[in-house]
Order: structure tokens, then C-alpha cells, then sequence
């Protein structure tokens, strides 16, 4: 069986297309539900309880107590002092909670052990951490004031190392700033973020709340003055953004263009386009707002909303007023969120190189970014892109119900509604609630007819629960509703149907969408390789697979799955001294991946490396196969593969075209998500990496 260059990663390409719905959707592994969670931790708190007595019992006082713990837990570094026995077990959950990213439950955990260990710095920064990202600002508040007062009262405090690597004392320190910004207390802010840190996102973030509090205390060319001044060291490439609104507030109009500009061609991100077209808008040159939103029409989701929204007001003459005069609480709130969905992607594809390079990367960790985001809607409740990002790692986290309570207050109309809801479909699939998913998901599409995404999404559910017809209907009406000249970034849709048609047996018109495919976007290398490799499986069109499959391998190098292809389409036509360099350098480059293992046994065994051919036919059983597939590699481990035929000894030129193999399982992992990223996803930008443009 094979799997496409659709899945650019091993580890997480495992999961059901059902799960396919965007960039949450990336844990290949299901988490405990929170109901069963809640009785293992009693269960859990019991056993550790006695058992963390005992470990301090033969803990010389003052000792680290880490050692006696190794067994039962690892992890952050434990309190110095011992815990005493009536709270072992309440922090035992916790530890337990964190690795399950079971955040309120971790946070509920943390703030009782903390509570009865007020003068413990660590504990509070746990307690105060969780608190951040479980959206319980207040108890994060107090902790943060208790940490602060603590490391103000001893001082050598800042000889203890803080070993968290998100630097919980500056972020305590950015969390009380936000709260007196919030209070409009602007002295009090700048006060709170006169500190030093050596995280440079902290350093940097502190950076512009610092102005947005000048913005308050004084006017808006103070904050610009604040901004642009002591620079050195700081990461800046949300700056323009906010000199931007800052600019707008004060009238400085010429000043705000420029920033604006240099925004939406830099890091601006969804809410840099927004402000730009509505600052377009209103400075008296309708011409231009409407070239600008002409072309975000052909971008897909939240964008293509935006700018309807915006054609629809220019046609009656109503400028927006949005971002017109941003608040030092609303500014500071972009920067709390920025900094987020910066850090979620950074985090994302760190995992997606750890996971290509073959490490056992375990749950995906995106707690700081989602602890930014929870002080971004304290000061802002109504910044969709704040909400989306928290929805998106409630659904990683598989939190449906808090995934849901973040998503939902999303208006009908923001850009991000129709995500929003794309969203929360995909949580309520994850919990096996497969008729509310597609409900929803139809609701949104008949609502949206040009939200492309979220007939995708259907199509995909629909796919993920073995309903390939039902994907082949949703797709085609998808299709059909993109008329006679279907833009390039559609490829993908055909290269779905393509492969819901394979399942059904329906290889003639499966060629024809991937044809399609490849006439829409010729240098795409996903489009380029499944029809290569299909021709080179069956036999047919030899020539042409092989120049496909090679101009795909030219196109992305870097791609485990596309030189697997090339060096699979060798061994089709019986040059395994060729296949085997291109598989060798595939399964280099994506050690983890089950089919490239095979394929790698497959050759060896050729080419008669006999033991070579067993050991990696053993390691790709190791690996998790697609399903099915696990027994087709047992019964080679048990007899070899057959003996070579004359089909194999062909040459390209002579291969019959009646000749086929099996053709390809495109399987489905979740989202620019992100971190596997799939090259197919509802929504997305197609230049985008994982995460999504949030």
C-alpha cells in the first residue's frame, strides 16, 4: 500500500481523515477524555500518596526529593523543601494533569499545593503557569503577585534560577502589567515591566506593552517614541503593526500608511490585513481598498471573508471604523496574541523536524502560547484571532468542552466565524460525536456556499468514517461551485476526489482529477508525485511518471515521501540498484515512516541483502502500518517476497499498460497543524506552514 507525499510527516500521518478538520487536529494519539481523567487522578492521587510519604520519609530534610520521585514521575524540577503528606498527592495529580495536557485539572492541582506553600517560589510558578493557561486569571494573578513579592523580598533571589524555559517570573511580571493596563493603571504597568529577562520573546513583548502603557499615560507619539526607542536585541517584526495603529490614533496619517504596508508584507498577520483594508477604507481612496481586497478574494478562508465584507461596504459607500482608534488595552492585547500564534507556529515545526528525524516526540506541549492567548481575551474578549488560537490547542489538547466555550462566542461576523465552526466540528468528531460534527458542518456550508473550507471538512469526515462516496459528493459540489476556471490553489480538491475515487475502484476518473491537478498547479510536487507514482504503479505512461516524480523530488528535496516515490517507480521497473540510493536517502530523511521502511526491505530483498530485508520489514511492523497493511509485512518476514517476474525485469518502454499494483492510501494528519503538516488544508494559505495563519 502506499502513502503519498499527502503526509509530509511519519508519526502523527496515522490519524482518521475524520479528524482532518484544521490545524488543532494534530495529536496522532488519543488523550484520556476529561471524565475518565478526573477518576484516574483520585485513583492516581491514592497510590502516590503513600507512596511520596514514603519517599520523604527516607529523604534527609532539605534534600532534593527528585531522586525518590524518578519512578513514579518526570518532568519540571520538584520544590526543594518536601512536600508535606496531605498535599503529595494534590501535586502528584498535577504532574499528571501537565502530562496529560489536561490544563484545568493541572491548574486546580498546582494552585491548592501552592496555596499551602505560600513562600515556595517554584510552586508558585507552577501554580501560577496553569493558572495563565487554564483562562483562571485571577488565581494566576495572585500567584504572580505572591512570586513577585517573594523574589522582591530575598535579595538573592535571582540566584535561584528560574529553569522553566518560558521564563515564568517575566511572564508573571507581563501578566500583572496586562491587569493594570486593564485597570487603565499605566504608571503602574510601566512599573511592573521595568525588569530584565533573558527570553528574548518576554524582553520583546514587555517591549511593546511598555509603549502601549505610554500610549495611555500620555498620547500615541509617546507610545511611538517608546516603540522605536532602545531596540537593540529585541525581536521587532510585530513593530510595524503596532507603530501602525499607534500612527492611525494619532493622526499621522502618511506615517500610518507605511506602517500598515510594511505590516501586511511582514508578520501582520490576519489582523494586519484587516487593519490595513480598513485604514484603505477610510482614507478616501476607494480604488485602492478595493484592488487590496480584489485580491484577498483569492486567498481561502477567513481572508476571502474579509475582504466580501469589505467589497460589500465600499459598494454602499460605508467605511470601516475598525482599528481606527486602537486602546493601549486592545493593542496590548495583538501583542499578547502575536507573540502567541508566533511561538505556537515556531513550537510546531520544531516538532515537525524532531518527528522527520525520527524522535519519539510524545504530546504536543503548546501551553505557553495558549497561556498568552488567555491574557490576550482578558484584556480583549472579543479578539476572534485570540480565541481561534485557544480553540486550535484546546482540540491539539483533545478539551472539546473548553474548545468549544473558546470558539463559540465567535460572531457570524467575523472572518474567522466559518473556522470557528470548522473548529469545533472537528472536537466534536474527536469525541466520536460524528453526526454533530457533520450537522454543524452543514449548516455552515449551506450558510457559506463559497466557504470552500468547510465542504472540505466535510468531505473529509465523511472519507474518515469510510464513506467514500459521501467524500466524492461533498468534493464534487465543492468543484462545481468553483465554475469553468477553478484558481490553482484548487488542486488540492482534485487531488481528494482523487483519492476518495481510488477507494472506489474508479481509477479512470481518479486520473482524471489528478490530471486536473497537475494542469492547475504544475510545480505543485504533492499533485506531480501521486500521479507519478500511480502511472509507475500501474505501468503505464512510464515516461511521463518517471519526468513527474522527478520534477516533484526537484521541487521539494527535503520530501522523505517524494523520493521514496522515485526510488518505488525504480524498483516498479526492476533498476533496484537505483531504487535502493533513492530509498536509502528516503528513509534518511524520514527514519519513522512505515512505508518507506518497507520499500527500503523490499529492495534489499531484491537486490538479495536478505538480513538487511528482514530487519527493516521488522522495524516498518514496529512503526505502525496503515491498517491491513501489517499482515502483507508479516508474510514477507515469514517467506521473502516472490520471485522476480518478467513484469519486473521491463524496462519502461516495454511495461504493458495493463499492468497494475495497488494503488496508493492517502491518509489524512491534521493541519498547517501545525505539526505534521498535511499539503492539503481547508482554509489555509497555501504558502503557509503549520500552524494556520491565526
Amino acid at each position: 500500500m502506499r502513502r503519498t507525499a499527502f503526509i509530509a510527516k511519519p508519526a502523527t500521518s496515522r490519524i482518521r481523515r475524520k479528524t482532518f478538520f484544521g490545524p488543532s487536529l494534530r495529536a496522532a494519539e488519543a488523550l484520556i477524555t476529561p471524565t475518565c481523567r478526573s477518576s484516574v487522578y483520585r485513583a492516581i492521587a491514592v497510590v502516590a500518596a503513600i507512596a511520596f510519604a514514603a519517599a520523604c520519609a527516607s529523604t534527609p530534610p532539605g534534600a532534593p526529593i527528585d531522586a525518590s520521585l524518578s519512578s513514579i514521575n518526570a518532568g519540571a524540577a520538584l520544590p526543594v523543601a518536601p512536600i508535606e503528606q496531605p498535599t503529595a498527592g494534590r501535586y502528584l495529580v498535577g504532574r499528571i494533569a501537565a502530562r496529560e495536557n489536561d490544563v484545568p485539572d493541572a491548574a486546580t492541582a498546582f494552585d491548592a499545593v501552592a496555596g499551602a506553600h505560600d513562600d515556595d517560589r517554584k510552586l508558585a510558578r507552577q501554580a501560577f503557569f496553569y493558572s495563565l493557561a487554564a483562562g483562571d486569571i485571577d488565581a494566576a494573578l495572585g500567584h504572580a503577585n505572591r512570586l513577585r513579592a517573594l523574589n522582591e523580598s530575598d535579595p538573592e533571589w535571582d540566584l535561584e534560577i528560574d529553569e522553566s524555559p518560558e521564563d515564568t517570573d517575566g511572564l508573571a511580571r507581563l501578566a500583572i502589567a496586562a491587569e493594570e493596563l486593564l485597570q487603565g493603571d499605566y504608571p503602574a504597568a510601566a512599573a511592573s515591566l521595568e525588569f530584565s529577562s533573558n527570553e528574548p520573546f518576554v524582553a520583546s513583548m514587555a517591549h511593546i506593552i511598555r509603549a502601549w502603557a505610554a500610549v495611555g499615560a500620555i498620547d500615541a507619539d509617546a507610545g511611538l517614541e517608546a516603540l522605536q526607542t532602545d531596540i537593540d536585541g529585541l525581536f521587532t517584526g510585530f513593530h510595524p503593526l503596532h507603530a501602525a495603529f499607534m500612527a492611525d490614533r494619532g493622526g499621522r496619517t502618511s506615517l500610518a500608511m507605511d506602517a500598515y504596508r510594511n505590516s501586511v508584507f511582514g508578520l501582520g498577520g490576519p489582523i494586519g490585513r484587516a487593519a490595513y483594508g480598513a485604514f484603505l477604507e477610510r482614507s478616501g481612496d476607494p480604488k485602492a481598498a478595493e484592488g487590496y481586497y480584489e485580491l484577498l478574494t483569492r486567498q481561502p478562508g477567513p481572508d476571502r471573508r474579509l475582504a466580501a465584507a469589505g467589497l460589500a461596504r465600499l459598494k454602499k459607500g460605508v467605511a470601516s471604523d475598525e482599528y481606527s482608534n486602537v486602546t493601549p488595552q486592545e493593542g496590548a492585547a495583538i501583542a499578547f496574541y502575536s507573540f502567541a500564534a508566533f511561538l505556537l507556529e515556531q513550537f510546531a515545526e520544531q516538532r515537525e523536524q524532531a518527528d522527520a528525524a525520527g524522535f519519539n516526540v510524545g504530546e504536543p506541549r503548546y501551553n505557553l502560547p495558549l497561556a498568552l492567548a488567555q491574557v490576550a481575551l482578558r484584556l480583549d474578549p472579543g479578539l476572534a484571532e485570540a480565541r481561534r488560537l485557544a480553540g486550535v490547542i484546546y482540540n491539539i489538547y483533545d478539551d472539546a468542552p473548553s474548545a468549544v466555550a473558546a470558539l463559540e462566542p465567535i460572531p457570524q461576523s467575523s472572518p474567522h466565524y466559518v473556522q470557528a465552526q470548522i473548529e469545533i466540528a472537528g472536537g466534536l468528531a474527536r469525541q466520536g460525536r460524528d453526526r454533530e460534527a457533520m450537522s454543524r458542518l452543514e449548516q455552515v456550508a449551506r450558510r457559506y456556499p463559497d466557504a470552500e473550507e468547510a465542504r472540505f471538512a466535510l468531505s473529509n469526515l465523511a472519507a474518515g468514517n469510510g464513506d467514500f462516496e459521501g467524500a466524492v459528493r461533498h468534493l464534487t459540489k465543492l468543484i462545481d461551485q468553483l465554475g469553468a476556471s477553478p484558481t490553482p490553489d484548487a488542486w488540492r480538491y482534485f487531488v481528494a476526489r482523487a483519492d476518495a475515487l481510488l477507494k472506489l475502484d474508479r481509477w479512470p476518473a481518479a486520473e482524471v482529477d489528478l490530471k486536473k491537478a497537475v494542469e492547475l498547479s504544475p510545480e505543485e510536487p504533492t499533485a506531480l508525485n501521486y500521479l507519478g507514482y500511480l502511472w509507475a504503479e500501474r505501468g503505464v505512461n512510464l515516461d511521463q511518471a518517471f519526468e513527474l516524480i522527478e520534477k516533484a523530488v526537484e521541487a521539494d528535496r527535503t520530501s522523505g515521501a517524494i523520493i521514496d516515490s522515485l526510488g518505488w517507480a525504480h524498483y516498479q521497473v526492476g533498476d533496484y540498484q537505483e531504487a535502493v540510493d533513492h530509498l536509502e536517502t528516503a528513509a534518511a530523511l524520514e527514519p519513522a515512516d512505515p512505508t518507506i521502511t518497507e520499500h527500503l526491505g523490499d529492495v534489499y530483498w531484491r537486490l538479495g541483502r536478505r538480513i538487511e530485508a528482514r530487519f527493516q520489514w521488522d522495524r516498518a511492523l514496529e512503526l505502525d502500518p496503515a491498517d491491513g497493511h501489517a499482515e502483507k509485512i508479516k508474510a514477507k518476514l515469514a517467506s521473502g517476497l516472490p520471485g522476480i517476474d518478467a513484469r519486473s525485469e521491463r524496462t519502461p518502454s516495454d511495461r504493458p499498460a495493463s499492468d497494475a499494483a495497488t494503488s496508493p492510501i492517502m491518509t489524512s494528519a491534521p493541519i498547517n497543524a501545525p505539526v505534521n503538516r498535511p499539503v492539503i488544508e481547508p482554509g489555509d494559505a497555501p504558502a503557509r506552514r503549520e500552524p494556520p495563519d491565526l
